[in-house]
């Protein structure tokens, strides 16, 4: 009997250290390491809006508790707790928030703030998202992070039926396209870069892929000489699309201004490569196949 009642206890911790190996979670980041959680973070610090935005639709609004000056979206995220911005976060900001999960992005925030977080003993997880597929990576990895994998697989399912959707409207003739992303100085989106991805899949052929640099210096003969059928300028660039031409009147021979296709687009709807890039994707795929 007595060898009998010896057996519960070990019983009962063996199920509590069950119990505690299936509340971990770990994720491999996109700069490949190793993030491990004792239990789903249940108090998480966004340091870019396309975090910000994942993390509200996989479902874990509730355990955002710290973002970005710039992390407007959905409009409810702008009350949480504003911790600088992306490429300035206060961090001591950060920490009084005790957060027990840090998301950072390679495309705005900047080494020295990672080392000092990680230094600080927080668990700090990394995305760099480039791509559809990495988007939806990055959701999942938020997912399983959170405690809200499930949802994330459901989300990422949906997104993946829309995109393939969508790329089908715009395998039409690929139309020849420059993608604006400063005025002055004149700088276009390149190759490797989410912007890129996003012009394939709505059916452009991106004038600037090959130009060395994410983002290119471009040259006004350089536009007149690449003669795009269409020119996109994000909405944080130019704030009228007529004011183009008064800055450049020599593009007034370039195709896109000869037949009106020059337009401006939503700059939080395209730089961002989070949940909503598939309603990034339907907009382009809109101006680029709608007059044709």
């Amino acid at each position: 009997m007595s060898s009998r009642r010896a057996l519960f206890p070990a019983a009962a911790a063996f199920l509590v250290c069950l119990s505690a190996v299936r509340a971990q979670v770990s994720v491999v980041d996109d700069i490949q390491r190793t993030v491990s959680l004792r239990t789903p973070a249940r108090r998480v610090v966004a340091l870019a809006p396309s975090i910000t935005e994942s993390l509200f639709a996989i479902g874990a609004a509730d355990q955002v508790v710290g973002v970005t000056d710039y992390c407007n979206y959905p409009p409810v995220a702008r009350t949480r707790p504003h911790v600088g911005g992306m490429i300035n976060p206060n961090i001591e900001t950060v920490v009084a928030l005790k957060p027990d999960l840090i998301a950072m992005s390679m495309e705005g925030n900047i080494r020295d703030d990672f080392r000092r977080l990680t230094g600080l003993g927080f668990p700090v997880v990394v995305t760099n998202p480039r791509s559809f597929e990495g988007i939806y990576r990055s959701l999942n990895q938020l997912g399983v992070l959170t405690g809200h994998a499930d949802s994330a697989a459901h989300l990422v399912a949906a997104l993946r039926a829309q995109e393939a959707a969508l790329r089908a409207l715009g395998e039409e003739r690929p139309v020849r396209t420059l993608l604006v992303v400063s005025v002055q100085p004149l700088l276009v989106a390149g190759r490797n870069t989410f912007l890129h991805e996003l012009l394939e899949a709505a059916g452009a052929t991106n004038l600037a892929a090959y130009a060395r640099g994410n983002y290119p210096a471009y040259s006004r003969e350089t536009v007149i000489a690449n003669n795009p059928d269409v020119i996109l300028v994000t909405s944080d660039a130019l704030g009228d699309v007529s004011a183009l031409t008064g800055l450049f009147p020599e593009w007034s021979i370039v195709a896109a201004v000869r037949h009106g296709r020059v337009y401006r687009v939503n700059s939080d709807l395209v730089t961002r490569p989070g949940p909503r890039a598939v309603d990034a994707l339907e907009s382009l795929v809109h101006i680029l196949h709608s007059n044709r």
